[in-house]
C-alpha cells in the first residue's frame, strides 16, 4: 500500500470514529432531554411584582436554603426544569397581555418536569357522565412514597373537597394510610368515620380560622388543622385540593400560599389539586389569578416541587356541549368570554422534603 493510500485510509477511520463518537454522544442528549421535556434550560429569576394582589409580592422571599433529610440508595436529583419554547418571546410575567398570561400558564402546566416511573390512578367515578371524575395520581416510588417505619406510622393525607365522593380517599386509605377527608358542605356528621377508616370533618379549608367563615361555614388554615389534628410531628404525605367557591375559581391559591409563606412546602412529599382558571381574563381580579397561581407553582418548583402529571377536566363540557370538546376550546374563548372556566388536575412530587411539618415550620 503506498504512503498515500495509508493515509488516505487513516483518514477514513478517523472520520468514521469521530462520527461514531458524535452520534453516540447525540443519542444521549436525546435521552437526557426525554427524560427533562424539551425546551431550553430556564434560568430562575426573581418573580417581578407585577400587581398581582399583595400575595405575589409576597412570594420572592419565602423559599430560601435548606438542608435535605438524608438521602437513601433510591433518592433522584431533581431534575432542571426548562423553559416551555412557546413561553421565550413573551412578555415578562406581570407585564403580558391576557393572552400572553394566559399562553404561559398553558405551556407551563402541559410541559411535565419529572417523570414518575411507578404511579397508581385512584378513585373517581366509574361509570355515568362524569366518569373519572375525583380521580388522582399517586406517585409510589420510594423517594414520595417511602416504605413505613418500624413504629408502624402510617402515611398521612389530607383530602379537601370531597363533594359525597370518598373513592379516592377510601382508595389511598387501602394503601395503609391515615386519611382525613374535608368538606363543610356536605350533610354528614363532623367526625364520621367511615368502613375503610377515612375520618370525615366538616371543615373547609381558607386563610383565616373562623367558625363561621365563607358560606358560614367552619374554616381553617392548613397549619392550624395539623395542630388541632396533632400531626405537626409528622410529614403531609399527600395533599388534595379539589375545592369550589362558586364563582369558577377554587381554593387551591389560599393553600398554595399558605404553604409557601409558612415554609409547610418543606414536609409534603405530593401535592394533587384542580386548578380553576374562568374568563374572561381581560377582568383585572381574573388576570391577577392567572398570574398569581402561575407564580405560586414557580415558587414551588423553587423549593424542589417538580409537576409530573396534568389532566384536561372538561367532563361536563363533554356531555353538557359535545362529545369531541377539548380544552383548546376553552382557552379559544377564555380571554374575552365569561361562563368558561379551564379545569386542569394536576400533580407535584417534592424532591427536598426537611424533617416533619414542625421543622418546616421553625426553619
Amino acid at each position: 500500500m503506498s504512503k498515500k493510500s495509508f493515509a488516505m485510509k487513516k483518514n477514513q477511520v478517523l472520520f468514521v470514529s469521530i462520527c461514531s463518537i458524535a452520534l453516540v454522544l447525540t443519542l444521549l442528549l436525546i435521552l437526557r432531554r426525554e427524560q427533562l421535556g424539551t425546551g431550553v434550560s430556564f434560568p430562575q429569576k426573581p418573580y417581578r411584582n407585577d400587581g398581582s394582589e399583595n400575595m405575589v409580592q409576597r412570594l420572592k422571599p419565602l423559599v430560601k436554603d435548606r438542608q435535605i433529610i438524608s438521602k437513601g440508595a433510591f433518592h433522584k436529583e431533581k431534575p432542571v426544569i426548562l423553559e416551555p419554547l412557546g413561553n421565550r418571546e413573551l412578555k415578562p410575567p406581570g407585564e403580558a397581555s391576557p393572552e400572553e398570561e394566559l399562553e404561559r400558564i398553558w405551556n407551563y402546566i402541559y410541559q411535565r418536569q419529572y417523570h414518575c416511573t411507578e404511579s397508581k390512578y385512584l378513585g373517581g367515578q366509574k361509570t355515568g357522565p362524569f366518569a373519572g371524575d375525583g380521580a388522582y395520581d399517586v406517585c409510589v416510588e420510594k423517594q414520595f412514597w417511602p416504605d413505613r417505619n418500624p413504629s408502624g406510622e402510617k402515611c398521612l393525607v389530607y383530602s379537601f373537597g370531597i363533594n359525597n365522593d370518598f373513592t379516592f380517599d377510601d382508595a389511598i386509605a387501602q394503601l395503609g394510610c391515615e386519611v382525613h377527608s374535608f368538606d363543610p358542605s356536605m350533610n354528614l356528621a363532623d367526625k364520621t368515620v367511615r368502613k375503610s377508616g377515612v375520618i370525615f370533618h366538616k371543615i373547609g379549608i381558607s386563610n383565616e380560622d373562623k367558625d363561621r367563615g365563607f358560606n358560614g361555614w367552619k374554616m381553617r388554615t392548613l397549619k392550624t388543622l395539623l395542630y388541632e389534628l396533632g400531626h405537626l410531628d409528622r410529614h403531609l404525605d399527600f395533599l388534595k385540593v379539589d375545592t369550589d367557591r362558586g364563582d369558577g375559581t377554587g381554593f387551591e391559591d389560599i393553600v398554595m400560599q399558605e404553604l409557601l409563606e409558612t415554609g409547610l412546602y418543606k414536609c409534603v412529599r405530593q401535592f394533587s389539586f384542580e386548578l380553576h382558571m374562568p374568563g374572561p381574563l381581560t377582568q383585572p381580579r381574573l388576570l391577577n389569578r392567572c398570574r398569581l397561581l402561575y407564580h405560586q407553582m414557580r415558587a414551588l418548583n423553587d423549593g424542589g416541587w417538580r409537576l409530573y402529571n396534568t389532566t384536561d377536566n372538561v367532563r361536563y363540557y363533554k356531555t353538557q356541549a359535545n362529545k369531541d370538546y377539548t380544552q383548546r376550546i376553552n382557552k379559544n374563548n377564555i380571554v374575552n368570554r365569561g361562563g368558561y372556566v379551564i379545569l386542569w388536575e394536576s400533580s407535584f412530587v417534592n424532591f427536598e422534603v426537611i424533617g416533619t411539618c414542625k421543622n418546616a415550620l421553625s426553619l
